[in-house]
């Protein structure tokens, strides 16, 4: 995961712990060609460590940071909260 973070956005991150498990009906896609998935997300709070926010690739070309209150839409579905700073201690699990 560390790894993962910095090839696709330049910064050094610090896993601090999990803050939610994902998957279920909700986070199943069906692609344009007709492949159908099913995904199951584990969603980490992370701290930055170093490097600065940039990257090399087309898929990431976009990269940005958002206030918690101006996030974009984004396509998997995820429970509000789990954006928020005010998060509880307990892990979340969806299915």
């Amino acid at each position: 995961m560390i790894r993962e973070a910095w090839e696709e956005t330049g910064l050094i991150i610090k896993p601090e712990k999990v803050i939610g498990i994902y998957g279920g009906e909700e986070q199943r896609f069906t692609y344009s060609n007709g492949h159908q998935v099913e995904y199951l997300t584990i969603v980490f709070e992370c701290s930055i460590k170093s490097g600065q926010l940039a990257s090399d690739n087309e898929e990431m070309k976009d990269l940005q940071f958002f206030p918690e209150h101006e996030l974009p839409p984004i396509a998997n579905k995820y429970p509000d909260y789990i954006f928020s700073t005010n998060q509880e201690e307990r892990t979340h699990f969806i299915k």
